[in-house]
């Protein structure tokens, strides 16, 4: 006696199980992966952020530059001295052996030089070119590491406002603060002097001073001939 099943089995027909149904069957039994998070996408965002600021402040800084001209004599000093700070190289023949040569590249000569003492070493002299001026700079270093730059330009019409004006000594330089920095400036005869230096809170500033009437009473720029 056969059971209905058996029947069933000989007459239904058959098909084929389609070829990639094994296929289908093992990735259906694979655990499904978790959703995978973009964590680095924010930092690229804010990175594209940061990067579009920088460029569009490039593209204004000429508009926002100073129209004072001391204002942009200070800002270029100021950049010439950070050059110094990450790029300067010591030399030998800073002062006076230097000078010669410093008068021949700029068209300023210095009748009497500051060539440092128990405080001040010199360690570099070169000349610069800034807005528009070549001019001579002398660079010293002390005893605590602080970096003193002397540049002195070309500046015939340029005054120093009263208004910044402080007493040192028998002298009366304009003091300026900028970015962490000290500025003395004074004229000389138609040359702008500027004395820069890190040196700003009230001890630093009280030594830093000192620095500045030791050269200005030992160096003398002039016109070369």
């Amino acid at each position: 006696m056969t059971e209905p099943w058996d029947d069933l089995a000989r007459h239904l027909p058959r098909h084929r199980a389609p070829a990639d149904l094994r296929a289908a069957i093992a990735r259906a039994s694979v655990p499904a992966r978790p959703e995978r998070r973009w964590w680095w996408a924010p930092i690229l965002s804010a990175a594209a952020t940061a990067l579009a600021m920088a460029l569009l402040w490039v593209s204004v800084l000429p508009r926002v530059l100073p129209s004072d001209p001391l204002q942009r004599l200070q800002r270029a000093v100021l950049s010439e001295h950070a050059r110094t700070l990450l790029w300067g190289e010591p030399k030998d023949d800073v002062v006076p052996a230097g000078m010669p040569w410093l008068a021949q590249e700029t068209g300023i000569d210095l009748a009497r030089v500051f060539a440092g003492d128990n405080d001040l070493t010199p360690v570099a002299g070169e000349p610069v070119y800034l807005e528009g001026r070549r001019g001579v700079a002398l660079h010293y270093k002390d005893d605590d590491e602080h970096v003193v730059s002397y540049i002195v330009l070309p500046a015939p019409g340029l005054a120093v406002p009263d208004g910044k004006r402080v007493p040192v000594g028998r002298y009366r330089p304009g003091l300026y603060r900028a970015e962490g920095f000290a500025l003395l400036v004074w004229k000389q005869g138609d040359f702008a002097c500027f004395l820069i230096s890190d040196m700003v809170s009230a001890d630093d500033l009280d030594r830093f001073k000192s620095y500045f009437v030791r050269i200005r009473e030992t160096t003398e720029p002039y016109v070369a001939q």
